[in-house]
């Protein structure tokens, strides 16, 4: 049968749009499978078409949104009618059943699989373990009673209920083996266990449930994106001012991590700083898991491995990689001591010529880095942000204060034209925009440090 226009937007981990996948299986009705990323943007498509929730799934058909996964599976069953077997029951008093208990599932049950998960501490693991056991057992009656000895809770046939328990079967794969729990389990829910063998099995199924293995994976990133279960939360040590301190928050934010951010006073220093980082004593810390991991860019690549589910950062081949690390190392080395003796020289117009020349050629140098990593596209990293990026990127605020205090043009769109578009698209994107500093507010703190490197002499 024809798509019709039928489009999903989804996500594969979310049982929800498994859902609507299976339903139109069951139709055999064709449809386009739109995958959003929603953990890092989501889409103008999806934002359009679901303003109220803005959450997947959404079915698209005559460019008409249906929106709520349940609902979907109804609109689903109603506007294909004719097309496959009816998933809902034919009995008023049958769908009534069908529809209290996907209702429970979504309200009640849902919710506490997922806390065994993701909850904070080990009575709260425990006590959604429970009420998951629980209504399982529940679930175990319903199906006696609506199946009629047949196969699925449809009969012969997958139908409603089928697919709002059986959306969450891979899920449930995931928290046995995550906890050794055996949730369904031949000797208590005998009925659900053979059900589970053939819901998974069946052609309608199969190709889109989720393997347990790739599941497994992202549910260990939606874990550490809250920063690990129980007391241990992820801190970031850093000061609104520095460059460094930004590159942590922005590859943190690329992986949708959430993080603690501890303004630190670098004129009085606190002890979970000096005991955290006692080699340099600088910002930023990222403290994971109660282990502290000192100097932004060894912060950077360890987020990137650690958290390895999200977009990557560095480049995937190891001579790309290699060329990242160098312009990382680059920037560093050269354009953020141009940086410091712009301000230095402020008022020896000899002095900051000879900076701002400076300066302006390891931009030039970069320009000509971006024309090779970025192969067209919108990023050194390519169509994200990736290493160079962000080591680069954090100090976008910087060059944007020398600008106005130095009257000079570093990042121009004549001199250096890629570089030019690259800084608006950088300091535009989602995982930079809230944490970039505020040029007005760095301008006044730079003329302040300008004034005490000079003071003291030291460049």
């Amino acid at each position: 049968m024809g798509s019709d226009g039928v489009k999903v937007l989804g996500a594969w981990p979310s049982p929800f749009v498994l859902r609507v996948r299976i339903a139109l299986k069951i139709k055999s009705v064709a449809y386009e499978f739109v995958e959003e990323n929603v953990l890092v943007s989501k889409s103008e498509l999806l934002l359009k078409s679901n303003p109220v929730h803005k959450l997947i799934p959404v079915l698209i058909h005559g460019d008409k949104p249906v929106c709520e996964s349940i609902i979907i599976v109804e609109y689903v069953d109603e506007a294909w009618a004719s097309s496959g077997p009816s998933i809902l029951p034919s009995h008023p008093y049958d769908r009534a059943t069908a529809r209290f208990w996907a209702a429970y599932l979504d309200t009640k049950w849902f919710p506490n699989l997922r806390a065994i998960l993701l909850a904070g501490g080990e009575e709260a693991r425990k006590a959604a373990l429970e009420e998951v056991t629980q209504g399982l057992v529940w679930l175990e009656e319903a199906f006696i009673k609506c199946s009629k000895g047949q196969n699925f809770f449809g009969g012969e046939k997958i139908g409603y209920l089928d697919i709002a328990l059986g959306c969450f079967l891979a899920w449930l794969r995931v928290v046995q083996k995550r906890t050794n729990a055996s949730l369904i389990d031949e000797a208590k829910t005998p009925n659900l266990f053979k059900w589970a063998q053939h819901f998974s099995t069946d052609s309608a199924v199969k190709d889109v449930l989720p393997e347990t293995d790739k599941l497994m994976e992202f549910a260990e990133y939606l874990i550490a994106k809250r920063g690990g279960s129980g007391p241990s939360k992820v801190k970031i040590l850093g000061s609104w001012t520095s460059p460094f301190a930004i590159r942590a928050r922005i590859a943190m934010n690329i992986k949708c991590v959430e993080y603690e951010l501890i303004e630190e006073n670098l004129l009085s220093k606190s002890d979970l700083l000096l005991q955290s980082n006692p080699v340099y004593k600088k910002v930023p810390v990222l403290i994971h898991l109660d282990k502290p991991i000192c100097e932004s860019l060894i912060i950077v690549q360890y987020i990137d491995e650690v958290w390895a589910s999200g977009p990557s950062i560095l480049p995937s081949d190891p001579y790309d990689r290699a060329i990242a690390r160098f312009w990382a190392a680059y920037t560093d080395d050269k354009l953020f001591p141009a940086i410091k003796a712009i301000l230095f020289a402020m008022g020896d117009e000899a002095k900051k010529s000879a900076a701002l020349e400076e300066a302006s050629q390891v931009l030039v140098w970069l320009e000509d880095a971006f024309k090779k990593c970025s192969k067209g596209q919108k990023f050194f990293g390519g169509e994200r942000i990736g290493y160079i990026d962000i080591a680069l990127g954090s100090y976008l605020a910087w060059v944007w204060v020398i600008h106005k205090m130095a009257n000079a043009s570093l990042i121009d769109e004549a001199k250096t034209p890629n570089l030019y578009k690259w800084a608006q698209h950088f300091s535009t994107d989602d995982a930079v925009k809230d944490v970039l500093q505020d040029t007005v507010k760095l301008q006044q703190f730079a003329v302040k440090f300008a004034a005490n490197l000079r003071a003291s002499g030291n460049k």
